[in-house]
């Protein structure tokens, strides 16, 4: 997202109120969420014009653009391979559209690497390389950090050697994942 989209969905957020905000928030990742945070802290006060300004462009985009009617998967399907292109998009599709709920894998993206490298230190590599394949990469590298230097080893061949993950084992990693943050 460039600066000035940034800054328009700070004012966005700001014009939306707190809870609203908070709601959308939820949906992005910890950068966005820094980036957006940051650009908000930075705007002293909005004018009505500013305001009015981001929500007509909003509103125009909204009805150009706009989704409404068609094909949901389809829509999906078209707008990641657009951002992502092919590759990256078929393995995201495939665990959205069929492998259904990542919120234990999700949540770990808010924890700190010492913290995450803690809760899966025991789990066997093939698992802990899995974990970390769905992390940002400075995420990772300092959950990689936190490991000991034996199992580093072993979790690094095995990401580099990691060829996608059955939406169904997804499911089940998050499962697994979900009981483990509840318990710790």
């Amino acid at each position: 997202m460039s600066d000035e989209g940034v800054d328009k969905c700070a004012v966005f957020l700001m014009a939306l109120g707190e809870n609203e905000a908070a709601e959308v928030l939820k949906q992005l990742s910890p950068k966005e969420v820094q980036k957006i945070s940051t650009a908000m802290a930075s705007m002293k006060s909005l004018t009505k014009e500013q305001i009015s300004t981001v929500f007509d462009e909003f509103h125009q985009l909204a009805g150009e653009k706009t989704s409404v009617g068609s094909n949901s998967s389809d829509y999906i399907k078209k707008m990641l391979n657009q951002a992502l292109g092919d590759d990256k998009a078929a393995g995201l599709i495939e665990r959205i559209l069929h492998g259904g709920d990542t919120s234990g894998i999700e949540s770990l993206k808010w924890m700190d690497a010492v913290s995450i490298a803690e809760l899966i230190s025991n789990e066997h590599p093939q698992i802990i390389a899995t974990i970390l394949a769905h992390l940002e990469p400075d995420q990772c590298a300092g959950v990689l950090n936190a490991l000991t230097e034996r199992t580093r080893n072993d979790v690094i061949l095995r990401i580099a050697t990691l060829d996608g993950v059955q939406p169904l084992a997804l499911r089940e990693l998050n499962d697994v994942l979900t009981k483990l943050l509840m318990g710790s």
